[in-house]
């Protein structure tokens, strides 16, 4: 069973080019003495966790999508109902962006003593499009480091807070945020974690190199994801980007479902810190930053057979 909170109206601001989400409780007409007998602490309270994957990237189709929990996943439903989401989705398609929907609103919390559902009717749902530019050219399809090493690398990156009355059915308001870019020079075998962007976010490597992730950022990062050793044609669908990994805070590589698929998880990489990884046989590794991933902070790589 779900309750609505309809007595928790969010406040929304634009502070800096940034969606602030605040919560004032409005007066029902009661007095405090007398709701103090449905007062329930925290500790009877507790935030289940459901995330659901909707959509995974392929090769084709680099789309991911995701919810927090189901409640959250029908704002995605509205919001791709929307005019002005819908062409946000196709010029993002026109770019070839990777593209990243998170349903990040609202949360649903659980009352341990009767187990009903309690959640606010505002949603929120994160557009992001990521997309990049090598020497002044679009970088749509990825190349090998050899390709385009000491060559200048443009990230760009649009972020767009979707607002939606999950239980009326309709956006209330999409807000863009300041679009972001980043420059570098590309170096063989280096992604560069930076604010929330992998640069560069997909590229090819051959079987037996190392790769290496070093965060010039000033907030930790992590390389998260599924590593199929498959040829990258047939690796269409085939590819996770979240492993089932209990160890999510410490470096490990588990298989996940076979030998031929590897959970790889880096682990927190501080500021001024890096983390490299060997990949000695072909095959296709999707990857996103867990902290940022609401953010569309991911990456693709593809490891060619040696020749």
């Amino acid at each position: 069973m779900r309750k609505n909170i309809r007595g928790l109206l969010p406040l929304f601001a634009i502070v800096g080019g940034f969606l602030v989400v605040g919560a004032i409780l409005i007066s029902s007409g009661i007095l405090p003495e007398e709701r103090a007998r449905e007062f329930r602490p925290l500790t009877y309270v507790s935030m289940p966790s459901d995330m659901k994957v909707i959509q995974e990237p392929t090769l084709d189709e680099n789309v991911f999508i995701y919810a927090i929990n189901d409640v959250a996943q029908r704002g995605i439903d509205i919001a791709q109902r929307d005019a002005r989401v819908r062409q946000i989705l196709d010029e993002t398609t026109d770019r070839k962006a990777a593209v990243t929907i998170a349903a990040v609103q609202p949360t649903v919390m659980e009352d341990r003593q009767s187990g009903e559902l309690l959640y606010s009717s505002i949603g929120q749902v994160i557009i992001t499009a990521n997309w990049q530019v090598v020497d002044g050219a679009p970088y749509s399809e990825p190349k090998n480091f050899a390709e385009i090493a000491n060559k200048k690398l443009e990230s760009r990156q649009q972020i767009w807070h979707v607002l939606v009355d999950v239980d009326d059915g309709q956006v209330t308001q999409v807000v863009q945020q300041a679009d972001r870019v980043i420059s570098d020079v590309v170096k063989p075998n280096l992604v560069r974690a930076d604010v929330n962007m992998f640069v560069p976010n997909a590229i090819m490597v051959d079987a037996s190199s190392t790769v290496r992730w070093p965060n010039s950022s000033n907030l930790p990062h992590n390389v998260v994801g599924i590593f199929n050793k498959t040829a990258a044609p047939d690796a269409q669908g085939s590819t996770g980007l979240i492993p089932d990994n209990n160890n999510s805070t410490s470096s490990s590589t588990n298989d996940a479902q076979s030998p031929s698929v590897i959970a790889i998880d880096s682990g927190f990489i501080q500021p001024g810190r890096s983390w490299q990884y060997r990949f000695d046989e072909a095959g296709v590794f999707n990857y996103l930053c867990t902290i940022h991933a609401e953010e569309g902070m991911r990456g693709t790589l593809i490891i060619a057979p040696s020749s």
